[in-house]
């Protein structure tokens, strides 16, 4: 063999073990990779927090699928709910379910727990179901790809990933024969809507004529679903608050009047004049605070799943002020008698629309204009403290009822349930006649409330008092 031969052959040998070399590498990075984002999706709760850990998160899982899932299954007349998770699509189910992808089926078979499958993906607790199926030689059948397989007859090999997406589904649902199958796809809710054209497709035709008549929307088993709290979800949110508090106190203790800046506070910053000005610190001209300044800073603790903010209120002394001037006070005791208002005329059961009439009712009756826009009525009455609500949910990509003239009619039209939680979240335009025409103060309350069957509590303590800077 020629000596241009055996150089030949050898780099030809070289560069295919590089690329095979190459090939293995960017596999294991893909897989870490993969790793990673799932460990993204159940490790989102802050360290601080002890008790968000891992087995915390795995039983308000255990929690909700024991305690919420058959009831609302029954309340929308739904026997078997299949949803579908892509890895490569937002879904809000994610961490409700415990995986990043695959094929979730509940079914009611009478008792009062609900059957638990997970078809062709992966699950942060295999504890909680009761078949893990699809359990294939598909190396990354989780993302929905044909990677490093290969067959012992290479014509048995599947041409994509879609040739298994639904593996042996159609039998597992006629084997239970439900009579309504509630799956993901929408006619009114955006957020509910995670099945595509394709999923749909391969969804019928795994499912049979038979079957497939028989699917509806499951939007509002999932709206309501999110919508819904156990008790250690509430205890999650007053360690939140409690932690969000330290944080308010930590920053209000920074203020130097006259010298501290906006930005240099953590949280959301800002304050309105009494012409109804906003000065916040994303602003190009960074406003200094000053003396007589009335200024709120919003934070929170959590993540995308479960977060908790809150607003705190700042004032700065003027001058010769040793305490909270007449008109602070005033608006401070305005902010506490709407939150009785409000407190008092939430229950559980009514709509979120229901609910917004009777404490509109309720504030005029108390002599307070409702203005349906966070901004002072200069054409209302002079005399009259402006209201502005929205209570809002928390988390749960707002899949929940809104009390509030903001957002979608559908939330309005939500039922409240009982242990649902949300911003306790409302806006006081209290006019200062003295000072001119159309001048007044502006403040924010943001607390976290939940209804329970005694009407709405705080499970961490609501903003006390507005804070003094001196």
């Amino acid at each position: 063999m020629s000596k241009a031969l055996i150089f030949l052959t050898f780099f030809c040998m070289l560069f295919l073990v590089q690329g095979l070399h190459a090939r293995a590498q960017e596999a294991g990075d893909q897989t870490e990779l993969l790793n990673q984002i799932r460990r993204a999706y159940y490790s989102t709760f802050d360290d601080y927090n002890q008790y968000a850990t891992l087995d915390m998160l795995n039983h308000i899982r255990r929690e909700r699928f024991d305690l919420i899932l058959p009831l609302v299954m029954r309340e929308k007349k739904i026997d078997m709910w299949i949803h579908v998770i892509r890895p490569w699509a937002t879904d809000p189910l994610r961490f409700e379910l415990g995986g990043n992808s695959g094929v979730f089926i509940f079914t009611d078979r009478g008792s009062d727990r609900i059957e638990r499958a997970a078809f062709e993906g992966d699950v942060e607790d295999p504890s909680v179901y009761d078949i893990i199926g699809g359990e294939s030689e598909f190396i990354h059948q989780q993302g929905y790809e044909i990677m490093d397989y290969v067959p012992e007859d290479p014509e048995e090999a599947p041409e994509t990933q879609l040739d298994f997406r639904f593996k042996d589904i159609g039998e597992f649902v006629a084997e239970r024969d439900p009579k309504r199958i509630g799956v993901n796809y929408s006619k009114r809710l955006r957020l509910a809507d995670g099945l595509s054209y394709t999923d749909y497709s391969l969804l019928v035709k795994a499912l049979g004529d038979k079957y497939a008549n028989r699917m509806v929307s499951a939007e509002y088993l999932i709206s309501d679903y999110l919508s819904r709290r156990v008790m250690n979800e509430i205890i999650l949110y007053g360690e939140f608050g409690i932690k969000t508090a330290e944080n308010l106190d930590r920053e209000f203790a920074k203020v130097v009047p006259g010298i501290t800046k906006l930005s240099d506070l953590e949280g959301i910053v800002f304050l309105r004049d009494p012409d109804g000005n906003e000065f916040s610190k994303s602003d190009p001209d960074d406003y200094v605070l000053q003396r007589g300044d009335l200024f709120t800073i919003g934070s929170g603790a959590g993540n995308r799943i479960m977060r908790v903010e809150f607003a705190g209120k700042g004032y700065v002394l003027r001058e010769g002020e040793t305490e909270l001037s007449p008109e602070i006070k005033k608006i401070w005791e305005h902010g506490i008698k709407t939150r009785e208002i409000l407190r008092n005329n939430i229950r559980a059961g009514r709509t979120a629309g229901e609910t917004l009439e009777i404490i509109k009712r309720k504030l005029e009756k108390a002599g307070y204009y409702y203005n349906p826009v966070d901004a002072y009525d200069k054409n209302a009455d002079p005399e009259k403290t402006q209201v502005h609500l929205d209570l809002h949910a928390k988390g749960k990509r707002m899949l929940a009822p809104r009390i509030s003239p903001l957002g979608p009619d559908w939330e309005r039209d939500m039922k409240i349930p009982l242990l649902h939680t949300f911003a306790f979240e409302y806006m006081i335009h209290m006019p200062v006649p003295k000072w001119g025409r159309g001048k007044h103060l502006y403040i924010v309350f943001a607390d976290v409330a939940v209804v329970t069957e005694r009407g709405v509590e705080f499970p961490s303590p609501p903003d006390q008092g507005i804070r003094i800077i001196r």
